[in-house]
């Protein structure tokens, strides 16, 4: 028979393991979010990631998704699926280590677009919204430099501007 004690001992165990996994969902959605800021803001010498998967798919969404990897090590997947019409989906995937911040390929897909982010990209068509007059940048803004870090297991950390 069950009297209150053990009821209460039951109730107060089912709100304290559902308040730890509530807790852990919302730790896990951060590091999600944050994973994937880390790679769709990385920037290399020439170039940012969307901009590789941009000249490498020209006018086609990007669906990206992110996955835990492990929630202790705080390492979080990141997946960018290109869709092109009559061809299989393009997949690209990385691993980003939120405690680095570091970014590492997951498929041969991520190595490729990794290793692009340190050569120039090719010169874009002009579109006829860009073709239209724009006011002069100034000699200060054009002549920033960009700083720059290795593509294999790239760290945004140091990449802040002054």
């Amino acid at each position: 028979m069950l009297n209150r004690r053990t009821i209460t001992m039951v109730l107060t165990s089912l709100f304290a393991a559902g308040s730890v996994l509530w807790m852990q969902q919302k730790f896990e959605a951060g590091d999600e979010r944050n994973a994937l800021a880390v790679v769709q803001a990385y920037r290399a010498r020439h170039a940012s990631i969307p901009e590789v998967l941009e000249s490498r798919h020209p006018g086609r969404p990007v669906a990206w998704s992110t996955a835990t990897e492990s929630a202790c090590f705080q390492h979080v997947r990141v997946h960018a699926v290109i869709e092109e019409p009559g061809l299989e989906p393009s997949l690209y995937a990385f691993t980003v280590d939120i405690n680095g911040p570091s970014i590492h390929p997951a498929n041969e897909g991520g190595r490729a677009v990794l290793a692009a982010l340190d050569t120039p990209l090719p010169p874009r068509a002009p579109s006829a919204a860009s073709v239209a007059p724009t006011a002069a940048v100034s000699a200060s803004a054009s002549a920033a430099p960009v700083p720059s870090a290795p593509a294999s297991g790239a760290s945004p950390q140091g990449l802040r501007g002054p």
